[in-house]
């Protein structure tokens, strides 16, 4: 693949992504979905990051998990999905670190892919499967960590019983969250894994 295509590829595919990681993270109802009012949102804006990793590695996944976390930061200030949202993810550590690793840890898995067609999609589910648990047990350890008091008022616990309220509470999402990843993330990537290949030919 010459590298003018590549870098014209690379910025093509970092800014639609981009584009629609602003458009989930901002328009109502798309990428965080409130089942359950006062329960954690689900989101599906974690499946356009692990994508985005996936077809252009570590780097841009890295740069794409941290643009999910700035949207994530800046709801927690002008459109809380939820009270927990309004505590945790003003903190920029928990509203952005665990977004950067789900990019950065599904772009590193992904440059090992193997050729064959079954295995790769295998592989993919794995990768969204993983990094999407990066995600969920990141927020849950670092919610303890820095909030656990003010969260166990939240949920009317104690502080050592939080943990497990937590995990209760995120159990939902965490599953729902997982079962899209390990589905659409290898139905999405595949083809343009090989568009991307195709296309590298011709030029």
């Amino acid at each position: 693949m010459k590298p003018r295509f590549l870098n014209t590829y690379r910025m093509s595919i970092l800014a639609v992504l981009t584009a629609l990681l602003l458009i989930q993270g901002f328009v109502p109802m798309v990428g965080n979905l409130t089942l359950i009012p006062g329960l954690p949102a689900i989101t599906t804006i974690h499946l356009t990051v692990i994508i985005g990793a996936i077809i252009l590695g570590p780097r841009d996944g890295a740069i794409l998990g941290t643009i999910w976390g700035i949207t994530s930061l800046i709801r927690a200030y002008v459109m809380p999905t939820d009270p927990l949202a309004i505590l945790i993810f003003r903190n920029p550590i928990i509203a952005i670190l665990p977004r950067l690793l789900v990019g950065l840890i599904a772009g590193s898995l992904a440059v090992k892919l193997p050729k064959a067609p079954t295995k790769k999609t295998l592989m993919m589910g794995l990768i969204a499967i993983i990094s999407t648990m990066v995600n969920t047990g990141l927020v849950i350890g670092l919610t303890w960590l820095f909030y656990q008091h003010q969260a166990a008022g939240l949920y009317h616990t104690s502080a050592n019983q939080l943990i497990w309220v937590m995990l209760s509470a995120f159990t939902v999402n965490a599953t729902l969250e997982i079962i899209a990843a390990a589905i659409l993330v290898s139905a999405i990537a595949t083809p343009l894994l090989r568009f991307k290949r195709t296309t590298s030919k011709k030029n």
